[in-house]
């Protein structure tokens, strides 16, 4: 080889090597990388929010290394319209994902995902678990080996280690979803030797909010603590990776519950125990640590967060609040009235409702003038396993006089439901029929419609409602459903 060649050689490997180390330099540009763990159907129950029953130390660490929120809700309690609303920053009557994809429900209209934004702005994105939220195709994700539910909870390690490869596979910053499975139905006690030590009925009792407590149930929520205990060792699996992978300190860390249990008044309405999750971040060295906040926030707020952490501008007309001023200054003001709703959810399922808390009061609203269908199916005398969680009537027999009450409230509520949650956190006293209460009653009701007006709630419209209700008692279920609400509802 001539020495000129050799020489044109040289810069070129001269100039490759300048070119790889502004491409490194340029991906490792100090934007930081967004791990988002979504766990299925629980509340807090977490040693870290008091709970005394289990321990959850891997969960309890997020907490210390940064944010504890107790007053966190999602918008909707059942999967999808949840997942939705963690996705795109909107309510799901704003982005019409009314319902799960199971039973044909979908996006409708021009809905922008943080996923398209993140990678639009040269983020790698993963998602390791189910999506539930259609239509996938707004979803530009790099790198996606586990989309099934996984409700059988099989081959758990596989999500820290596939999580592992993406991490490691690039400079770039990165994006990364981790959905765990626990602990939606079935309730396994123990799969795979997880967890190690298993709790039994008689080192538990019912659930505080559900207001009744026998064997039956107690086994119920038995296996449930059992399935935190196991989404506690994957969690710390997964921490394990995120730390040797030397990205840790650079990394926002989210974790959160999609609603809250699929028990007596959780899992289809708009209780506490319905919507009210565990939510903890932490950032190394960005927020301080060991934080606990009293600050409403919402799932909504999630996507305006991360654009915040990212550096991206907010697209015009998210309803949530970026979490990052309450990251430097906790105590400051954040939120004076948070929202809920439920929609269809699943066919026979169906009672819209909507939903406003204050510092101290809640109003949960009915939109029908019918029995709520998702009390019906939980009370009934013959349910099915996955909503069993809840006393019948006839086991109610015995109950005290107040609780018996507070279950025909569930079945046949007021049209508009008032709770003291100072008093009252688990909203077994229904005050919407007390004079004293009536101005507080109002005042969270003229919340509600000032809330639904802004947001274009179509369902405040009586005629649209009307149609919704009807096509839901008409449909036919299958596999491949077809709505036309999309087109009554949202096209103007």
């Amino acid at each position: 080889m001539s020495k000129k060649i050799t020489g044109i050689v040289a810069a070129v490997a001269v100039l490759a090597t300048l070119a790889l180390s502004f491409t490194k330099k340029k991906q490792a540009d100090g934007r930081p990388n967004i791990l988002l763990i979504v766990s299925e159907d629980h509340g807090p129950h977490l040693s870290c929010y008091g709970d005394k029953v289990i321990q959850t130390p891997n969960l309890d660490q997020i907490a210390k290394d940064g944010f504890l929120f107790k007053n966190a809700y999602v918008t909707e309690s059942v999967c999808s319209p949840s997942r939705s609303s963690i996705l795109s920053g909107l309510y799901p009557h704003q982005s019409g994902h009314l319902g799960l994809t199971t039973h044909g429900f979908h996006y409708v209209g021009q809905v922008t995902t943080i996923y398209q934004i993140l990678k639009k702005a040269g983020y790698r994105t993963g998602m390791i678990g189910k999506l539930h939220v259609m239509p996938d195709t707004i979803f530009p994700i790099d790198y996606h080996p586990i989309t099934d539910p996984n409700y059988n909870k099989k081959g758990l390690i596989r999500y820290s280690e596939y999580a592992d490869k993406f991490m490691a596979a690039g400079n770039e910053p990165f994006f990364l979803m981790v959905n765990f499975p626990d602990t939606h139905w079935p309730f396994q006690n123990q799969v795979e030797g997880r967890p190690k030590k298993v709790l039994t009925p008689e080192e538990v009792v019912s659930f505080p909010y559900i207001g009744f407590d026998n064997q039956r149930i107690r086994e119920y929520t038995a296996s449930l603590y059992n399935c935190m205990a196991r989404l506690d060792e994957c969690v710390g699996e997964l921490m394990a990776k995120l730390h040797g992978s030397g990205k840790e300190r650079n990394t926002l860390v989210i974790f959160l519950s999609d609603h809250g249990d699929e028990m007596a008044r959780g899992k289809f309405d708009n209780y506490e125990a319905s919507n009210k999750v565990p939510f903890m971040v932490s950032w190394p060295g960005k927020i301080s640590t060991g934080i606990t906040s009293d600050a409403l926030i919402s799932s909504v707020d999630i996507m305006p967060t991360i654009l915040d952490v990212a550096g991206l501008p907010v697209p015009p007309g998210l309803t949530g609040k970026s979490l990052m001023p309450l990251f430097k200054n906790p105590a400051m003001p954040f939120r004076e009235y948070l929202f809920t709703e439920k929609n269809c959810d699943e066919t026979d399922m169906y009672f819209p409702r909507r939903a406003v808390r204050d510092k101290r009061y809640k109003v949960i609203y009915s939109l029908l003038d019918t029995k709520n269908r998702a009390a019906d199916k939980y009370t009934a005398e013959k349910h099915g396993d996955a909503i069993a969680g809840s006393p019948t009537f006839s086991e109610l027999a015995n109950a005290t006089a107040s609780i018996q009450k507070m279950y025909n409230d569930w079945l046949h509520p007021a049209k508009a439901q008032l709770y003291d949650l100072e008093k009252d956190p688990w909203e077994f006293n229904d005050l919407s029929a007390d004079p004293k209460y009536a101005a507080i009653k109002q005042r969270l009701l003229n919340q509600i419609f000032k809330w639904q007006k802004d947001t274009d709630d179509p369902l405040r419209f009586p005629d649209r409602l009307k149609k919704f209700t009807q096509e839901n008692d008409t449909i036919k279920i299958s596999a491949n459903m077809q709505w036309q609400y999309p087109h009554y509802l949202y096209n103007k």
